[in-house]
């Protein structure tokens, strides 16, 4: 064994070229929603579909003479960084390449380096083709080296699928050795291991992988639940560079959910919800605060739940005068007066809410366990202590009809949140609904799906509508920047109030734009550059007019 050669290399996320994307969803847009949800997430700009980061470093490139390359994927990749820490505590080495497009040039350097194996995390992929770019590239530059997936991703692929098409679907990405197993820490590390003993391991003896034999063909292992226990699994963060985690770090709490929501399969998928100790959590948070981290968002899906834990959780954060802001996903129906409290006295500046829906008869049908006014009630007390409120809904659940469309339409204007979205539902054939699909007669999978009460084309109407007719709140689109990127635009010295700027113009021109007609856009493009010559604080308005008045000072890619 040489311990001068890594072991594995861990890539994050791919996100890609969103034009392509949206290009490929196009060629369906009779057929499927798909198109439908990359217009509500995008803005037609110069020609092309562009997401809000993609629009912002257009306007600071300008404002500034400097080419921005901000990503919403910028922050610390969690997946990446349980993985090198699990690695880590059993004897392996790792490295990270946190976001694959901007940091090619480090994959690049470590693929020129001797090491075993590249592992690619899926957390955020509806579809292969990001993943297939990653192992080309990799291919190329390094043939023999073993690329190993997994993730949710392939999870999905595995349990939605038959082997026949699981097979396909693997050969089409192209790497050698996918793991099916929700967590896959302790897999992974079996076959670094096995690695390290010898070129060409006897893979047939490690659980949970689908792998290409010798032959080509693909072979499957025995299956093997992985619980691998929070509390044994708590990041050492002083083990990371601290120019990694600035100036914004995801971590977690938990692990799964305590609920059990119709229209989603992950507690199934991530198994019994698992907590992690408070004086674990904080002696987590005391090294993000020693680095320096500004922001940490925690990903805990539920993060007030229990009630209790968590408000001892605030108190601690309180005990230690953390500086650093926090945000959160919020269940507001689980959120009393005295929490909200503490989350304002702890430094929380803003939480996700899942609400989905204004009416409580599709609330019922999606299992939710909570009420219309309780989200009335949290969305009012987050307000009234300064925190910010971003609210997701999605359109078109079995039992929508157009009294419920047009309720959840008046919840938005009438609670009035800072942000929101709204998209198509998205029928996961993996998740519980699906189980009363004869009975609710719901037919078709994904975007492109119809029920007793409502289509797919009729539920992508009221995502426009809403779009169309609401002012107040503020568009932040789930794809290409939403509410998570604020910390960490915050972390780099950005004004609030110039985002919230920003994402108001951003909320016009996708309106502009959601019928796909072209728009001038000159005067938007003014005020464009002028906010992003003031989101660090200075004024660079001059700036702004010179560059609009001549050539730009760099290549703007849009």
């Amino acid at each position: 064994m040489n311990p001068a050669i890594l072991d594995c290399i861990l890539v994050g996320h791919n996100e890609g070229n969103y034009q392509d994307f949206v290009e490929r969803q196009r060629m369906t847009a009779s057929t499927t929603g798909a198109y439908g949800e990359g217009k509500t997430n995008s803005i037609l700009f110069k020609g092309k579909r562009v997401t809000y980061m993609d629009l912002m470093n257009y306007g600071i490139s300008l404002a500034t003479g400097r080419e921005s390359k901000l990503s919403s994927f910028g922050p610390t990749n969690l997946a990446s960084c349980y993985l090198r820490n699990f690695l880590r505590g059993c004897g392996l080495s790792a490295e990270i390449v946190n976001t694959f497009q901007p940091q090619k040039a480090l994959l690049e350097a470590l693929l020129r380096e001797p090491h075993r194996a590249v592992a690619i995390t899926t957390t955020f992929y509806v579809e292969p083709t990001p993943i297939q770019e990653i192992v080309r590239f990799v291919r190329e530059l390094s043939p023999e080296t073993v690329i190993i997936v997994g993730g949710p991703h392939v999870f999905n692929i595995c349990q939605g699928n038959d082997a026949a098409t699981q097979d396909f679907i693997f050969e089409t990405i192209g790497a050698d050795i996918y793991v099916q197993e929700s967590q896959g820490e302790l897999t992974l590390s079996r076959i670094l291991m096995a690695l390290r003993s010898t070129a060409s391991p006897d893979l047939s003896k490690i659980e949970n992988l689908i792998y290409r034999d010798s032959d080509g063909s693909f072979r499957r292992t025995s299956r093997l639940s992985e619980d691998n226990v929070m509390n044994e699994n708590s990041i050492d963060w002083s083990q990371f560079d601290p120019h990694y985690l600035e100036p914004m770090t995801l971590t977690r709490t938990a692990r799964s959910c305590a609920f059990s929501c119709s229209f989603c399969n992950y507690p199934r998928m991530a198994g019994a919800l698992s907590l992690t100790d408070i004086d674990l959590v904080e002696r987590e948070l005391r090294q993000l605060e020693e680095i320096g981290v500004r922001s940490v968002h925690f990903i805990d899906d539920t993060f007030n739940v229990p009630i209790r834990r968590f408000k001892e959780l605030l108190r601690m954060m309180i005990r230690n005068k953390f500086t650093f802001r926090w945000m959160s996903f919020l269940r507001a129906g689980n959120a009393d007066a005295e929490a909200i409290d503490l989350m304002a006295e702890s430094n929380c500046f803003g939480s996700l809410l899942g609400i989905e829906s204004g009416d409580s008869d599709v609330l019922t049908m999606m299992n939710k366990r909570a009420t219309v006014e309780l989200y009335e009630q949290g969305i009012a007390n987050l307000k009234a202590n300064g925190i910010l409120a971003y609210a997701m809904f999605f359109m078109g659940f079995p039992g929508e009809t157009q009294r419920t469309a047009r309720n959840t339409f008046e919840f938005i204007q009438r609670t009035a949140p800072d942000f929101y979205m709204t998209g198509l539902w998205y029928h996961d054939t993996l998740a519980p609904i699906h189980e009363r699909a004869e009975e609710l007669g719901i037919l078709g999978a994904g975007y492109s799906w119809r029920h007793k009460t409502m289509n797919w084309r009729e539920a992508a109407q009221w995502v426009d509508y809403i779009y169309n007719n609401i002012e107040v709140p503020t568009i932040m689109p789930l794809t290409g920047f939403s509410f998570e990127t604020l910390p960490y635009l915050l972390g780099l010295g950005m004004r609030l109030d110039k985002i919230k700027e920003f994402a108001r113009l951003a909320h016009r021109m996708l309106v502009a734009t959601l019928d796909d007609e072209p728009q001038g856009f000159a005067r938007q493009e003014m005020e464009l550059v002028r906010i992003c010559g003031e989101l660090y604080g200075d004024d660079l308005a001059h700036v702004a007019r010179e560059a609009l008045s001549s050539a730009p000072p760099i290549e703007v890619a849009v």
